[in-house]
């Protein structure tokens, strides 16, 4: 059946328009021809080729002398977001324009279409999306795709659970969201994907560019966005591809990059020929001959001013975009379909032009007839290509071909080099002088990008950096959700290794959804799983971003917290399982073990209920994941307020206890939460093991009342001494004389640090250890977010709108949006500023934040021997009002600040974007140095133009707030010759130092009007949610403003010594202890098996860090990544290599093999080493083999001791017995 009546053609002023009318039929998913095509039985000989060995490529050869060929790569793709303006089932399923099982169907049906003469090919990204449809197909169907795949016409790029965002997300979820996502395709297709593929994310990081580039076995790495006027300078300055090169990547290697979407700052096809239904752009067939040869001469043009913008003679077409190929309706007409290029002729064209009913432009017909048209001379190539090309060839083509064909030309050029060069010089080619792109040395000539591409911007004042800090309670979830899958695959291995049986199937559902087939099972049986997935999902760039509409923002949250109670119940039934006894476990005792998420709201439901009752017992489990031992202080939430409790450690089962240091300290409530505890009970947890936890045990004791948070608050007003409860003190307006340093200051200490605060507001002024003393002007403040309320947003059409219409105050949607991504077609309504601040785009009003003033006498010091603090406030009702404690914690060298943003008030139609601000006397000079996703520190220069070249306005002193602003994914640090600070964030956030000394971060913000980059909602949280979408409701926001609670930790150290300041507590950050609580009759005695646990023998070096220790499918085998946690020239101390013995982490087994993998660990590290393509090497030879000491080896060989350089992160696969 075909589709007919497609198209109509009207004559309009002389012009032929062409109306597209939809296929709708119910058999269409199998009729559409998807706009993917492969040429030539060269290419087919081509496609079945395997990577290792290389094979060379008919239309890509190695060449003696200079190539006048130019070969046009076009590369069929879609871009599927895992989220964002609908949630990640209603993309899968269907709704609007997005229907990714139906994109996938159509690929399918289309690629087996025996009837095409074309050999069609697509590229699929997304293993979420895939990985849900393949396990939904036949055996049958399975089996054709695998054919597909072997024949290279259904490829993958990335391959990972979700394209990952870049500014926003943490190595580790980075490399587990990619993991799980090559996991599935290894396992159930055996592929392994040869590169990366970042089309969308805003921006692109130092750490994307090496560790998750050739660190995953990638041979080149694909992104459009970058900033506009690096856009424009690389277009002029023809370097749209090149060399990358990251101090992550072993021996300083490059990789190659590209961009995408004909170097246009996006992903999608050329102008004027994006084929699909959602596009407007004009139809080849049905045109005039004449008209025919104009349009591929516009094609042809367009083309050659691509290839004027890179080196080499090969340039990719990225065809598709966001959820394209969907219902597109494109059928191939029966007289199109057994013409073969090579026969195609301006007869057949008048004849099929001459059809009164036709389908839709064809892909094949632009590959024809441009064929067509330079072979016959029709069209002289020189026209559009000048002296430099003889021949244009254009073909079909995936991301893995265009790369292997860059490298022929980087070969070619090197060869050609090099026989002008006598053998006595041939050290001109080291991969030194290859990567400066000397001439005459590489007439490729690639130039090596060093740093990174942040920030993003694509225009004036359009510089996305607001999306570091959007979301800010989503973002921090994130973080926990990951940090507990990495706690709990540690605990899954734990198991494995005692049980040493494979484990039960799990056969589970993610909750709340029937998204999974029974099938879905085969290939990942892990408890963890549901986490596993929805922490994949969340690391995706318009999720952890912050850029999604809000309902798909609820719905990334109900994903996590579904993932982390379904992975707790694990979790807690196997730590119960490991600590108790045989005889316990029968009796049920401790069965109420269970994690408490809401320990950061100071509510435990389960402690709270047991501290009320006399005779209970509460069991902690506090669980430590690093792989050193750590000391802790750990709170609990009690309520009784009428004693005092003890708190025991467990030291030798199964019943003998030890007293620990504990003191209690009333809930200050700052978060106003229903259900959150008076008092919270605060034990020292010292030493706990690595990778392990102890047991505590608390008890109610008799002891004086304890003072209610109203109680302290009165009497901290009042009384002028402290008042002692057993271990407990309230202290406000003065405190002890040896406290005391002068008569306007208060002054804490630990013993390690010392903070003097202002004593009318609690503002932090000076933070002081032995060797430094640092002064701080400790401030919160906000800008006004920039908006133009006399214009409509930028992807709303006029004509439907009147002019005044804009999305503000009541956070109502424009329902639809006409470009995916806002971006590609900006209406600048008559003027250049039309930019609002938005979830993407951070954009002020003016240069100067408003400052949130302290309020006076509202300061309450607390100091005990565990943990002192400074309470203060900042604002006033009305305004923002901003609660902060200023924290010392016993044997802690870092100042805790906590912070609690309130909702902030938008009743005067402004959007405001609250920061914190530390400025002090350390002469940063303009510099200052901000993580890369919590790996390598990049140097940052406040007002850097040199970034961008030559330009002849500087564009960051365009917008110098925003064009300043940096992710922060771990922490950032200033310094100097003689000091140096810097803080620890426990989520991301945008940061800069707009002057010498100051450290700003943005930690929360409320928008009213849309920024016109897609999303066409405002970035407005609200505490009780908002309506139903259009056409259902009008999506206005409920209630008031969120509440925001954040930790920043700060650090001070000697001159030039921040990276080894913060990165001595960066992991304590993202590991922070789990803590897990039961409780049962105080007069039972709990039989425990042991009193701790700990799965390695002994710690790991200091400088190491476990990031991965999980156990595989197979019995017996895991996988195992370890971390150097220093860059070099960090810390004389910890920036040597480290040497680590992977036995240490299996005490109780013997290591029957271990195997070196990439980082994902879908393939043998020794296999990539030798098939990878060397964008710096000497030659094209294998090189020798890998310079490892742990190789795949027979028992009697295996030697389990490994190195690790500086930030170096190395993958095993480790079989026991």
């Amino acid at each position: 059946m075909i589709c007919m009546k497609l198209m109509s053609r009207t004559k309009t002023s002389n012009q032929t328009k062409h109306t597209p009318y939809p296929c709708y039929s119910m058999i269409s998913r199998f009729l559409l021809v998807l706009t993917v095509i492969t040429t030539t039985k060269a290419a087919s000989r081509y496609a079945g080729a395997e990577r290792q060995g290389r094979p060379e490529d008919p239309l890509c050869p190695r060449l003696q002398g200079p190539s006048k060929t130019l070969n046009i790569h076009i590369v069929p793709h879609t871009h599927d977001d895992v989220g964002w303006l609908k949630t990640v089932d209603q993309y899968y399923y269907g709704i609007q324009q997005a229907h990714v099982s139906l994109i996938l169907d159509n690929v399918l049906h289309q690629l087996l279409d025996t009837s095409s003469p074309h050999n069609r090919t697509f590229t699929y990204v997304e293993t979420a999306f895939f990985s849900r449809w393949y396990l939904s197909l036949s055996s049958a169907q399975q089996t054709s795709l695998k054919s597909l795949i072997d024949k290279k016409q259904f490829s993958f790029a990335n391959g990972g659970w979700c394209m990952h965002d870049e500014a926003t997300t943490h190595f580790m979820g980075m490399i587990d969201q990619t993991t799980l996502g090559h996991d599935f395709l290894k396992r159930e297709l055996g592929v392994v994907p040869t590169v990366g593929w970042q089309i969308d994310p805003f921006g692109h990081s130092a750490t994307q560019g090496g560790l998750m580039t050739a660190g995953m076995g990638f041979d080149a790495l694909f992104f459009g966005r970058i900033h506009y006027v690096d856009l424009e300078n690389r277009q002029k300055d023809g370097e749209c591809e090149g060399l990358w090169k990251s101090s992550s990547l072993d021996g300083g290697e490059s990789v190659f990059w590209g961009l995408s979407g004909s170097y246009r700052g996006n992903y999608g096809a050329p102008d004027g020929f994006c084929f699909d239904v959602l596009c407007d752009d004009d139809p080849l067939v049905g045109l005039e001959e004449n008209d025919l040869q104009q349009r591929i001469e516009k094609f042809l043009k367009l083309v050659g001013e691509q290839a004027g913008r890179t080196k080499g003679g090969n340039v990719m077409l990225t065809m598709g975009s966001d959820f394209q190929v969907s219902s597109v309706c494109v059928v191939v007409f029966i007289r199109c379909l057994y013409v073969r290029a090579h026969k195609l002729s301006i007869q057949l064209f008048a004849v099929l032009t001459s059809q009164e009913e036709l389908p839709e432009l064809l892909m094949d017909l632009l590959i024809d007839a441009t064929s067509h048209y330079l072979s016959n001379g029709v069209i002289d190539v020189n026209d559009f290509f000048g002296d430099s090309v003889e021949k244009v060839q254009i073909f079909y083509s995936t991301p893995e071909r265009y790369t292997q064909c860059k490298y022929v030309d980087f070969l070619n050029a090197r060869q050609r080099d090099a026989s002008t060069t006598s053998p006595e010089h041939n050290d001109q080619f080291s991969p030194d002088n290859v990567e400066q792109g000397q001439q005459g040395h590489n007439s490729v000539n690639w130039k090596i990008k060093a740093g990174d591409f942040f920030p993003y911007a694509d225009c004036d004042h359009c510089y996305w950096t607001g999306f570091f800090s959007s979301r800010q309670g989503l973002k921090r979830l994130e973080r926990v959700g990951s940090s507990f899958l990495h706690a709990a695959r540690q605990i899954e291995s734990m198991r494995k290794l005692q049980t040493q049986s494979a484990m039960p199937v799990v056969k589970q559902k993610l909750q709340g959804t029937s998204r999974w087939t029974s099938s879905a099972m085969t290939w990942n049986e892990s408890p963890l799983f549901a986490l596993d997935d929805a922490m994949g999902v969340a690391q995706h760039h318009d999720a952890v971003a912050g850029t999604s509409k809000q309902h798909v923002a609820y719905d990334y949250a109900k994903r996590i917290a579904s993932g982390m109670s379904s992975a707790s119940s694990f979790v807690t039934r196997t730590v119960r399982e490991l600590l108790l006894d045989t005889d316990a476990l029968s009796q049920g005792l401790l069965d109420n073990l269970s994690y408490c998420p809401l320990l950061n709201e100071t509510i435990c439901d389960l402690s709270q209920a047991a501290s009320n009752d006399d005779t209970e017992s509460i069991y902690v489990v506090v669980y430590n994941a690093l792989s050193s031992s750590r000391s802790e202080v750990i709170s609990i939430p009690v309520a009784d307020t009428t004693g005092d409790y003890s708190v025991e450690r467990l030291v030798n089962p199964p019943n003998d206890w030890v007293e620990v240091n504990r003191t209690l300290i009333p809930n200050a409530g700052y978060t106003r939460r229903p259900g959150a505890a008076q008092i919270l009970l605060y034990f020292e947890a010292s030493e706990l093991p690595p990778i392990g936890a102890h047991v505590f045990r608390i008890n109610k004791v008799e002891g004086d009342d304890i003072p209610t948070p109203s109680d302290a608050n009165e009497k901290s007003s009042t009384s002028s001494l402290p008042r002692a409860f057993g271990n407990f003190y309230v202290e406000s307006k003065h405190l002890r004389a040896s406290q005391l340093n002068d008569e306007t200051d208060i002054v804490i200490t630990n013993g390690i640090l010392s903070v003097r605060c202002d004593r009318s507001s609690g503002v932090i002024k000076v933070i002081a250890d032995k060797d430094t003393r640092l002064e701080i002007e400790q401030s919160y403040g906000y800008y006004e977010s920039f908006y133009r309320p006399d214009h409509t947003p930028m992807n709303v059409n006029s004509q439907q709108f009147d002019t005044s219409f804009n999305v503000k105050g009541n956070g109502m949607c424009i329902p639809g949006y006409i470009d995916s991504e806002g971006d590609e077609m900006p209406w600048l309504l008559g003027t250049a500023n039309w930019q609002n601040s938005g979830a993407y785009i951070f954009r002020t009003s003016d240069r100067t934040p408003r400052i949130i003033p302290p309020k006076a006498t509202s300061v309450i010091t607390r100091v005990t021997d565990l943990v002192s603090e400074i309470h203060s406030e900042f604002g006033a009702v009305g305004t923002i009002m901003i609660n902060q404690i200023t924290r010392l914690i016993k044997g802690k060298n870092y100042v805790e600040v906590e912070y609690v943003v309130s909702s902030i008030p938008v009743d005067d139609g402004i959007g405001k974007e609250v920061i914190s601000r530390f400025s002090t006397n350390v002469s940063s000079q303009g510099t200052f140095f901000t993580d890369s996703n919590g790996r390598e520190f990049m140097e940052r220069t406040r007002g850097d133009n040199k970034l961008y070249g030559s330009f002849s306005q500087d564009p960051v002193a365009i917008e110098p707030i925003a064009g300043n602003y940096y992710p922060v994914n771990t922490g950032i640090y200033i310094e100097d010759d003689n000091r140096s600070f810097g803080l620890l964030v426990d989520r991301s956030q945008g940061a800069s130092s707009l002057s010498d000394g100051a450290i700003e971060l943005m930690i929360q913000r409320r928008l009213l009007y849309d920024d016109a980059r897609g999303v066409a909602e405002p970035l407005n949280e609200t505490d009780l949610g908002i309506m139903p979408n259009p056409p259902y409701g009008d999506a206005s926001r409920i209630g008031e403003g969120i509440l925001i609670k954040g930790i920043h930790r700060l650090m001070i150290g000697k001159g030039r010594n921040g990276a080894a300041q913060l990165r001595s507590r960066m992991d304590e950050v993202f590991s922070q202890p789990h803590v897990f609580v039961s409780s049962a009759p105080a007069h039972v005695e709990i039989p425990f098996r042991l009193a701790m646990l700990s799965a390695i023998e002994s710690p790991l070096p200091e400088n190491v860090l476990l990031i991965t220790f999980a156990p595989l499918r197979e019995l017996g085998v895991f996988l195992v990544r370890l971390a150097h946690q220093y860059g070099a020239d960090e810390s004389e101390e910890h920036s040597h290599p480290a040497t680590i013995d992977l036995a240490v982490l299996f005490p109780t087994k013997t290591i029957l093999n271990i195997s070196e993998k990439t980082l994902s660990g879908n393939q043998s590290r020794e296999d990539w080493e030798y098939s990878r393509l060397r964008w710096g090497g000497r030659t094209n030879q294998p090189p020798d083999p890998v310079p490892t000491e742990v190789l795949s080896r027979n028992l009697e060989q295996v030697r389990s001791v490994i190195h690790l350089k500086p930030l170096e992160i190395r993958t095993f696969e480790v079989k026991v017995a």
